[in-house]
């Protein structure tokens, strides 16, 4: 009896192509280029081109071609476009593109219909017998016109990087621009993959098409968007099994995918949708997103873009005719994306120069040209002529761009403003709350609780965070608002109206999530719920409890050494709720600093909470004596408390909040915080503690001694 070798087959396939467009990525990686030419170069090397040139029967026995062989090959090659266009949506910053989205609508459209109406006249230039199918030269011609005017997000974002132009003014817009055109790509795909499907243009099939698109684009970017947030939310807090939340994003691709593809329209538009609407989860957190990226950049990248080198036959191009047309095609793809982008970005008020470096960095395709031609070589509206050229044009076109990118930007000098900002974001990379993605919320029915919820909902508010609000109190009925729970939506719907107005959107604000969204209320029914909901993930909480430290022995409360054990973040503490008057609007807040980075991030705390409420901070700095006696040897140690004020200030100065400073020499800081906030009337002590770890974490006896002696509202910021 024959023995079937079709598992050990399919094994050595896996092994050649992972290995191979592994190593050749790391090869191209070295000298500058995307690793993903590596592996589309992986597969041209083991093709008919070199592989089977060299070693036909060699080559033969490893890929037999075989129904059985090619469909599991395939199989792993379309998930591959999958999570590969499930990555690019991810990485599309949609606030982005609104924040410029003249420039970015102007340089898109006139950038596609260029290239695209170059690429139409091409395809009817074509000899006949260069096409598929003579009869569906149109759907052909789509999408020739497709691929020669889009954009690959996933390499301009790179390309970016690699020459030091992410971050500035030309490089977001030329980002920007590319997320458009990606966007824009897979809605065309999806209409002429539905035109594909019916066999022939139609206008009742252009329209069934073009509606199945529109409402699917609709219902995903409205009330998809909630469902993936719950669904992703209730996976990362409900679920005990390991990486819940990945499971989670993949069956949200795949139900996408299987819904585009029930409408009529490819799955390429519900996967790259799926990665949008993910991407835009407030609780997507970079470990999340980081084992989602190797899991696909580890194995599918690297199988999908072999595969895709696997269908090139480079001797197709040693044909004068065909390598005619295929430099025609790269230099119809080049001229016509320069031209259009650049009198797009022209007409949007961008200067010549500026808009040449627009147009230059939108002229690579990559990763994007080549999914797009594996779909039309699947769906047989390419063959493996015009896919080949179609490859190479994509290859050519991004190896190209970044030298040509990097001269054109060097003659373009960042404006006074890009300047400032840049500045700006090289100060913000060292701060933890911008960093920050949900919060925890623990408050009881005592004034600290009230305290602790009304600084949450600003905290929160300011930073539009995902909270939760644990509540102490009996299991309230179906629909019955906790009073926690309402202010701390109070405090964070008067901050939002207040502090944030649309028009001061930012790159990294992912988009507009409604209030309802981002707060939750929860009963707190027994000790160990607090500890129970710590561990699910939070950067910060907030607690508010009627006596969370006990006077004698310096303890803290049950409920709160629960949630410290099992929380390894910084814990916001409220006491002296008593004290607190809610009525006052501008708060005035002591901030004692000390050069540690719990009294940094007690600063940024600060800074966050009166924000909103157009508030004064007071930074008091406590200098050492022997500070002094240094200072006057020589020594000038005195200068490194100075650094720490000025600190303060900048900080201030970016979160548009008055900073006064006020110094005092003590050998005792403690002693002079009590007395700077016994003396000074101050609607808020916050103050950064540092825990210390035995049996449990406790506070340091002078810390300790301290938050026993201040009267005023205080926020301890422990960790």
């Amino acid at each position: 009896m024959a023995i079937d070798h079709t598992t050990a087959i399919f094994a050595a396939e896996l092994i050649l192509l992972l290995f191979v467009g592994r190593l050749l990525g790391e090869v191209l990686s070295r000298i500058g280029q995307p690793a993903i030419f590596g592996q589309l170069l992986a597969g041209v090397v083991l093709g008919p081109s070199i592989f089977g040139a060299l070693m036909p029967e060699v080559r033969h026995a490893i890929f037999p071609g075989t129904p059985a062989l090619k469909s599991m090959i395939d199989a792993v090659s379309q998930i591959g476009i999958l999570l590969l266009l499930l990555l690019t949506g991810m990485e599309t910053n949609l606030t982005l593109v609104n924040r410029k989205r003249r420039a970015v609508v102007s340089t898109s459209l006139a950038g596609i219909a260029v290239p695209f109406s170059c690429g139409l006249l091409l395809a009817y230039a074509l000899p006949t017998d260069l096409m598929p199918d003579p009869a569906t030269r149109l759907v052909t011609a789509l999408f020739l016109g497709t691929a020669l005017s889009i954009s690959s997000v996933k390499i301009v974002a790179m390309v970016l990087m690699e020459v030091g132009a992410i971050r500035r003014d030309l490089g977001q817009l030329i980002l920007a621009t590319a997320i458009l055109d990606d966007t824009i790509a897979w809605v065309l795909i999806a209409v002429i993959a539905g035109i594909a499907a019916h066999g022939s243009v139609s206008l009742v099939g252009v329209g069934a098409s073009l509606a199945g698109t529109l409402a699917f684009l609709l219902i995903s970017l409205t009330v998809g968007r909630r469902v993936v947030a719950w669904v992703i939310r209730w996976s990362n807090d409900n679920l005990t099994i390991e990486m819940p939340v990945i499971t989670a994003i993949l069956l949200i691709m795949l139900v996408m995918a299987l819904s585009t593809e029930l409408i009529g329209v490819h799955t390429a538009l519900g996967a790259f949708v799926a990665g949008m609407l993910v991407g835009q989860s407030p609780i997507l957190t970079e470990h999340i997103e980081n084992e989602l990226r190797g899991f696909i950049i580890a194995f599918f990248s690297p199988v999908f873009f072999a595969v895709a080198g696997l269908g090139m036959d480079l001797r197709t191009l040693l044909e004068p005719s065909l390598l005619g047309f295929t430099l025609a095609m790269i230099a119809v793809a080049t001229v016509g994306k320069f031209l259009g982008a650049a009198v797009g970005g022209h007409l949007s008020g961008l200067t010549w120069l500026e808009s040449a470096a627009l147009a230059t960095g939108l002229n690579a395709r990559g990763s994007t040209e080549v999914i797009i031609a594996t779909i039309g070589l699947s769906m047989g509206v390419l063959n493996n002529q015009l896919y080949t050229m179609i490859v190479a044009m994509a290859v050519v076109t991004t190896m190209i761009m970044p030298p040509t990118l990097r001269w054109v930007l060097a003659r373009v000098p960042p404006r006074e403003e890009e300047r400032a900002r840049l500045e700006k974001e090289d100060a913000e990379e060292t701060e933890s709350v911008p960093k920050m993605e949900r919060v925890l919320v623990a408050v009881d029915a005592s004034a600290n609780g009230a305290l602790a919820a009304h600084l949450a909902g600003l905290f929160s508010g300011g930073q539009r965070l995902l909270t939760t609000v644990l509540e102490s109190s009996a299991k309230p009925q179906a629909n019955v608002e906790l009073p926690g729970m309402r202010r701390v939506s109070e405090a964070a719907a008067s901050c939002v109206q207040r502090s944030l107005p649309p028009a001061q959107d930012d790159a990294s604000t992912v988009t507009r999530i409604p209030l309802d969204q981002l707060i939750q209320g929860k009963a707190m029914d027994d000790a160990n719920a607090l500890a129970r909901e710590a561990a699910k993930g939070y950067s910060i909480a907030f607690i508010g409890l009627g006596r969370p430290i006990a006077p004698a022995a310096h303890r803290f409360e049950a409920h709160l050494e629960l949630l410290l054990a099992s929380f390894d973040g910084p814990v916001a503490i409220a006491l002296n709720g008593h004290a607190w008057i809610d009525a006052r609007q501008a708060m005035d807040i002591l901030v004692p600093t000390g050069g540690t980075a719990n009294a940094r991030l007690a600063t940024e705390v600060a800074l966050a909470i009166a924000k909103p409420t157009a508030g004064r901070l007071t930074a008091f700095h406590v200098f050492d004596p022997q500070e002094d006696t240094d200072m006057l040897r020589g020594r000038l140690r005195r200068g490194l408390g100075v650094s720490v004020l000025r600190d303060v200030r900048r900080l201030g100065k970016r979160s548009d909040v008055s900073v006064k400073v006020q110094t005092a020499t003590h050998s005792r800081p403690e002693l002079a915080i009590r007395r700077m906030a016994v003396s000074s009337k101050f609607d808020l002590v916050v103050l950064g503690a540092s825990l210390r770890v035995g049996e449990r974490k406790f506070l340091g006896p002078r810390t300790a001694a301290l938050v026993q002696a201040v009267k005023a509202p205080l926020l301890v910021i422990a960790q």
